[in-house]
């Protein structure tokens, strides 16, 4: 964070300027791919749940975690192989170097070379998953809109209402998640590729203005973006907070509880559908399970 604020001159050494533009394009990288990740496996839960059964598994997991972490480690390379600290400006006089001028960043014979890096940076670790993101969180939006369609003739009108006003909530969530990703992640890829694509005479006064001020804001995004989630959750969902609640008291009282997060996926003839019960009693009001269906006295909020 503080080499954002003053990003010149810069005081941790050729050493830590190396490491810091390895890790801090790993751990964009990871974070991308993770909550692509994430998205496809919430999709799958959702939209395929007999299929998400098979699938989990904490081998499954730790692979999946494994090769995001590979990815993004092999795409980060290039930038601590091509990164330096140098003095950017010198006296027109004695040619000597201005200490003010001292940066960590990519020197020009470099340059030309890593705009087909940044190229597919945006391409790989904004666009695409922003286009994932979107088209699976539609499906699930439209999933969640066809699931009452079967059971609806089975509901009173108070329930009718409320699973209404439910599905509503959630999907305005997923609206608002990849919106959160797009404002988060769009001023970082693009202050990238202007400061790699405006020739050095282009750049006017009002030019400079944009992009310092969208490298301050795309800096404080790329931290942001790691925690705006649980935010947006807390912020839009009933449930989230009744479930961070009970959490946060268990945590604080050291007691166990006897309540739980279940997700109970049932699969009928005509259709699919999920329902997730968080931090609530569950009572089987027959032991027997029939078809794969688990009963439990209890309704779901958002």
């Amino acid at each position: 964070m503080a080499t954002i604020w003053e990003a010149y001159p810069f005081h941790f050494g050729s050493g830590f300027c190396i490491i810091k533009s390895f890790v801090s394009e790993m751990t964009a990288y990871a974070s991308v791919l993770t909550i692509t990740a994430f998205t496809i496996d919430r999709y799958v839960a959702i939209c395929h749940p007999l299929r998400s059964q098979v699938l989990s598994s904490l081998s499954r997991a730790v692979k999946i975690i494994i090769i995001i972490w590979t990815i993004a480690c092999a795409c980060a390379l290039p930038y601590p192989i091509h990164t330096r600290t140098y003095h950017e400006v010198h006296d027109p006089c004695t040619q000597e170097p201005l200490p003010e001028s001292y940066v960590c960043n990519l020197p020009g014979r470099y340059r030309s070379g890593m705009r087909y890096m940044f190229q597919f940076s945006t391409f790989a670790f904004f666009v695409v998953p922003m286009v994932i993101i979107t088209i699976m969180y539609a499906l699930i939006g439209l999933t969640l809109l066809k699931t009452d369609q079967f059971a609806g003739g089975n509901k009173t009108k108070q329930a009718a209402l409320a699973a209404a006003k439910a599905k509503r909530a959630v999907l305005k969530m997923l609206v608002a998640v990849v919106i959160a990703f797009f404002v988060c992640w769009a001023p970082f890829h693009a202050q990238r590729l202007m400061t790699m694509y405006v020739a050095p005479d282009a750049w006017t006064e009002d030019l400079l203005t944009v992009q310092t001020n969208i490298f301050y804001i795309s800096g404080v995004l790329y931290f942001f973006s790691s925690t705006v989630n649980p935010f947006l959750y807390n912020v839009m969902s009933k449930r989230y907070r009744k479930a961070f609640k009970h959490t946060l008291a268990r945590c604080l009282s050291g007691k166990n509880s006897d309540y739980g997060e279940t997700s109970i996926f049932r699969s009928t003839p005509r259709s699919t559908s999920v329902t997730v019960y968080t931090h609530h009693r569950l009572v089987v009001k027959d032991r027997s399970v029939k078809n794969g269906d688990l009963e439990a006295n209890s309704s779901t909020t958002v």
